[in-house]
């Protein structure tokens, strides 16, 4: 027969030799189950790849033959089912609900999360990871209920679950950090010199910053820095509800995927929010800060008071570029974030919703602000000569670089290094210790007390539904409502006055 073949191929060349094909064997096994009425079923099980620990991932179907289904016919049946399972398998068409949560989560993730959420969304979601998976992650899909959910929420509520004390240097640690030696310090550490500065400034810092620094500077923790525990030691209800819009996130795409008949999240008891705690400076402050401003870095003084000024987020300041700001008319676009993303450093991102970006009117003053700032920045520039970045990427493409606020070579900021700079400059000018993002609260509670109307408010702030600034600003806008009710009530009085007269 080998004879005969190459004698063939030697005649037709062209033509490939026969050869004999293996029947492929199918990777999918069929184990017989025998039910106790004596009726059978089978398990098909495939292979679907590997879990994030490298184990082999088998996921389940049930075949149950229909009554009288026998012999060949039962053989030819189960082979066609264990077919079509495994090219569903192979082809993502078909979860397995006895999957793990933490697979689950994982394939939520690439599938899903990192496809169709913005990168800073993605981050937060990751570092929500840890708890869900200690507290539900080797839980099989199919079997969590609504009372796993509301056991774990009862337990991050529980006191002693947060981790995130901050530290601050002790005069110890201080006398030890001369001008000379921060930054050796600094290297052994293996931190930042923004890092370093906030240390000796006093400034709250993680328990990983203060363990390197002690390390470094050769001192105990305990004598190098000071630990403030978070007040109670639990999550408050807000940053729970984070953990049930992730988790219903996941139910919602593993019911899609066919792994639950239903979302279990929507039988759980959502964790009530806790009113939000707004801080904003009073009308005295604000007139202390911005005398104060006039003597500050040029930078960080008209950041802060387009906070102000505005009401934007600090991630919508910092994305700020040239293009957005029309002088003439008076207005300022917000069009963009830039926003720190640890392992990718500074993004710019789009707003969060389409009410994100919009057009806020800007006074004379703020106008002259941006005015006297571009000159200075166009300054600053110039000094810089060659060494200036030229271009930055925005959306995936290299843009010419005009941005407004800049590293001091023209690269994009930092924001958080804003918000670090801020509360030493309200110490040292004896100013409330009120966060950066206050400001834009001041912006709001400012207004408010002018009576401009809700609908407005909310459309500067970029808020997607003006339930959202009734909700933050609730207590401004009764106070707003009880000084017009007064302011009313005088007016009455004066009429009343001047008809008995």
């Amino acid at each position: 027969m080998a004879q005969q073949r190459d004698r063939m191929h030697k005649e037709n060349p062209c033509k490939r030799p026969y050869t004999l094909k293996r029947k492929r064997e199918p990777m999918a096994k069929i184990v017989k189950r025998t039910k106790k009425d004596g009726s059978c079923s089978y398990c098909i099980r495939v292979s679907n790849g590997y879990d994030r620990l490298g184990r082999q991932v088998m996921v389940n179907r049930t075949f149950t033959p229909p009554p009288g289904m026998s012999g060949k016919k039962l053989e030819k049946e189960l082979k066609r089912q264990a077919d079509a399972f495994e090219q569903e398998v192979h082809s993502g068409i078909s979860l397995d609900a006895s999957m793990k949560m933490d697979d689950l989560i994982e394939r939520w993730f690439t599938e899903y999360a990192e496809k169709k959420l913005k990168a800073k969304t993605v981050y937060n979601y990751r570092r929500l990871v840890p708890r869900i998976s200690a507290g539900l992650g080797q839980l099989k899909v199919c079997q969590v209920k609504p009372s796993h959910l509301m056991a774990f929420y009862s337990n991050l509520e529980e006191t002693g679950v947060r981790e995130d004390s901050t530290y601050t240097a002790t005069p110890t640690l201080l006398e030890r950090l001369p001008h000379g030696t921060r930054g050796v310090i600094a290297q052994a550490a293996g931190i930042g010199d923004d890092t370093m500065r906030n240390v000796y400034r006093g400034a709250n810092v993680s328990q990983s910053t203060a363990e390197k620094v002690s390390r470094a500077a050769g001192l105990p923790l305990s004598k190098a820095f000071t630990e403030h525990a978070k007040a109670g030691g639990k999550l408050n209800g807000n940053t729970v509800q984070h953990y049930h819009r992730m988790l219903s996130s996941v139910f919602t795409k593993a019911v899609q995927w066919g792994l639950v008949p239903e979302n279990p999240c929507k039988r759980a008891e959502a964790p009530k929010a806790e009113e939000v705690d707004v801080q904003a400076l009073e009308e005295l402050d604000v007139a202390k800060l911005l005398t104060a401003l006039q003597d500050a870095p040029a930078q960080f003084s008209v950041i802060t008071q387009l906070a102000l000024f505005t009401g934007a987020r600090r991630s919508e300041i910092c994305g700020l570029r040239w293009s957005d700001v029309d002088f003439d008319a008076g207005t300022l676009s917000i069009e963009q974030n830039l926003q720190y993303i640890p392992g990718k450093g500074t993004v710019f991102t789009t707003p969060k919703t389409k009410r994100s970006r919009r057009c806020i009117k800007i006074g004379p003053d703020c106008v002259q602000l941006l005015r006297e700032y571009r000159q200075h920045q166009k300054a600053e520039r110039f000094k810089i000569g060659s060494e200036w970045v030229r271009k930055v990427e925005i959306d995936g493409k290299a843009v010419e670089n005009n941005l407004l606020f800049t590293k001091w070579n023209g690269a994009p900021i930092d924001p958080k290094t804003v918000t670090t700079w801020f509360p030493g400059f309200l110490a040292a000018h004896d100013l409330p210790p009120v966060h950066f993002h206050s400001l834009r609260h001041t912006n709001a509670s400012l207004l408010i007390a002018a009576h401009v109307p809700v609908t407005a408010v909310s459309g500067r702030l970029g808020h997607a539904k003006t339930s959202t600034t009734t909700d933050i600003y609730a207590g401004f806008i009764r106070s707003a409502d009880a000084a017009a009710a007064d302011a009313l009530t005088n007016v009455f009085e004066r009429i009343r006055e001047e008809n008995h007269a």
